[in-house]
């Protein structure tokens, strides 16, 4: 029994096996997705455990832990991923390799009532968290189920973020729940439509897959051919710290729903338009350059897998607003913000390894690197926490915005990351920053900034009016955005991706 497992908060748990056989098994190359967060995982080596991901599911009505047992054996048979390992070679060369039988430890542990149910499922998964995979090993997947009165409440999944994004960590949360209700794990499978790792594998290598990943990585070439060498400067003598700064702030719901309506442009469009604003103010380059973390979900076969489908997408955009710049400016910069990420949007679905390649290439062609050190992760509707500013909701709606900071572990290849979350009174936006780059106060003059520019505007639009916009935005995206970090990215899963994570 792994005592780092089983005793959490005092409490140890009973461990019960159950055992997979005669499931789908086999052996064959990774996907571009799973190439993608490996590779990240590496780079963050000792603190890849920051990339792990969880699914927490209260379970209501409560059932006999019997049952939640069998539900999370089934559950290991419908998805592939569960019990799929990756192997890293000597030379950096991946496979993965599904297992199609083997054993799996359920951890069930008893809380007093509800209350003591939910807070230990809180400290259950934030324990397991900090826990590394041994991902060549072990299937990337831990399971518990939390019980009051001998019947189970809360269900607690604790996932390496190779085996899933953010989406997929959705549909992980569905399935499960129907399987705790009496559902047929068989019927589910046979319902999905998702491909599984393998088969997504198998097309990726077809030539429609080809023709894909060749389009995608042209995008990226020729949107990097006069991108800027470096957005931010190292401050003398300051060695790389990396920090989170989470901005709750209650007023960003209701402006953006504002501004949706009254500009006919898509919500995650203006978000985009306020980060790369707020790049450019800080960089000093009119061109913000972002890697946006993109579901892939709008592909028939993708939309219900559970696999690292969440890509980077390659997002540029000229966003530099003068001083006198007002609302009638940043509508136009969001406009043509819609614009770029529907190409970015189609493009992000390609060989992760063969792009490096290409850009390797490109920085030599140039003569000068490309910086690709920001990120931007949309995780509205898939995240609905955002670290301790959650429990903020518990004393009903705040009266203001507020920034909390926490010191994180090394990011990989990032000066600055954004997450935009989702909850009951919040819109939490986190900056992930290299403090070498971006020292605090920037960082959350950054913040705000990015807050003004959009409460601002749907300040100008109510006052004006409603008034019927001329010119249609393309608020219909072939994807909402993920990931990780990859999820798919900091501390959570895209943010996960070496540089920030998902979950």
């Amino acid at each position: 029994m792994r005592t780092e497992l089983s005793e959490v908060a005092g409490h140890t748990a009973r461990t019960v096996t159950v055992g997979i056989a005669e499931a789908p098994a086999g052996l064959g190359p990774v996907t571009w997705g799973q190439w993608a967060i490996r590779r990240a995982m590496l780079d963050t080596e000792p603190d890849d455990h920051g990339t792990n991901v969880k699914v927490v599911v209260p379970v209501e009505p409560a059932v006999p832990a019997v049952r939640a047992v069998e539900a999370v054996r089934g559950l290991l048979t419908v998805y592939d991923a569960l019990r799929t390992r990756v192997h890293v070679g000597g030379d950096g060369a991946m496979h993965q390799e599904l297992d199609g039988g083997g054993t799996f430890d359920v951890h069930l542990f008893d809380a007093g009532d509800e209350a003591a149910a939910a807070a230990l499922a809180d400290d259950i998964e934030r324990r397991w968290r900090a826990v590394r995979f041994a991902y060549d090993r072990e299937w990337p997947v831990r399971a518990a189920l939390v019980c009051t009165g001998g019947k189970v409440v809360r269900a607690v999944l604790v996932l390496a973020h190779v085996a899933t994004d953010a989406m997929g960590l959705t549909l992980l949360h569905r399935a499960l729940t129907e399987l705790l209700h009496g559902a047929d794990p068989a019927a589910l499978r046979a319902a999905g439509r998702g491909h599984q790792p393998l088969e997504e594998a198998g097309f990726q290598a077809s030539e429609k897959g080809r023709k894909r990943d060749a389009a995608a990585r042209r995008h990226w070439v020729e949107s990097l051919r006069d991108a800027p060498e470096r957005l931010f400067t190292r401050r003398p003598g300051v060695r790389p710290r990396f920090r989170q700064a989470v901005l709750a702030s209650p007023s960003l719901p209701g402006a953006l729903r504002t501004l949706d309506e009254r500009w006919r442009i898509s919500s995650s469009a203006i978000l985009l338009a306020a980060a790369s604003a707020v790049v450019a103010r800080q960089s000093r380059h009119d061109r913000a350059v972002f890697q946006v973390m993109v579901s892939n979900r709008f592909q028939p076969a993708l939309r219900e897998a559970v696999s690292t489908v969440t890509l980077e997408g390659l997002f540029t955009l000229d966003a530099g607003l003068g001083p006198d710049a007002g609302p009638a400016e940043f509508e136009a910069l969001a406009r043509r913000a819609a614009r770029a990420a529907m190409k970015t949007y189609y493009h992000a679905y390609y060989d992760k390894s063969a792009l490096l390649g290409d850009l390797r290439r490109l920085d030599e062609r140039r003569g000068r690197p490309t910086d690709r050190t920001c990120w931007y992760n949309d995780l509205r509707d898939l995240i609905t926490e955002a670290r301790s500013v959650d429990r903020r909701e518990h004393g009903g709606p705040p009266e203001k915005s507020v920034i909390e900071w926490q010191t994180l572990g090394r990011q990989s290849e990032t000066s600055v990351a954004w997450h935009v979350y989702s909850t009951r009174h919040f819109m939490p936006v986190s900056l992930t920053m290299d403090t070498s780059l971006i020292d605090e106060p920037a960082a959350e003059a950054m913040l705000t900034g990015f807050e003004a520019l959009i409460v601002d505007a749907a300040r100008a639009a109510e006052a004006a009016g409603p008034v019927e916009s001329a010119e249609s935005a393309e608020s219909a995206e072939p994807a909402g955005p993920a990931e990780p970090a990859a999820g798919g990215g900091p501390g959570e899963g895209a943010a996960a991706r070496g540089r920030a994570a998902v979950a």
